[in-house]
């Protein structure tokens, strides 16, 4: 099956937000089947704890992996060679909203 435009900027754009040091879960990989329940790895979930104490996930992306610095230790840099994608704003809250809707979010991060 083909996939979309809109699938594709969304695997290389939480890709690239897992290297982000602000959220413990979000480059975790779990021993389930890769397609199986309870698996946040790929679809670009972390978790975080409310004050009250609950696990709340959230999906972990970036707007955009295109960058003109080059910092050495950032995986966004422009001289490395990974793939490059951008989402409007609208095309992020549609994926946000779909998220929502199938009960795999609580919010965005």
């Amino acid at each position: 099956m083909r996939e979309n435009k809109l699938e594709k900027s969304r695997k290389i754009l939480t890709q690239s937000a897992r290297y982000d040091n602000s959220c413990s879960s979000s480059a975790a990989k779990r021993q389930t089947h890769p397609y199986g329940i309870g698996n946040s790895h790929l679809g670009g979930i972390c978790h975080t704890w409310s004050a009250d104490g609950r696990c709340v996930s959230l999906l972990k992306i970036l707007l955009t992996n295109i960058c003109q610095n080059n910092c050495k230790y950032c995986i966004c840099r422009r001289d490395n060679d990974v793939p490059r994608a951008i989402l409007s704003p609208r095309e992020l809250a549609k994926i946000t909203l779909e998220f929502y809707r199938k009960n795999y979010i609580e919010g965005l991060f």
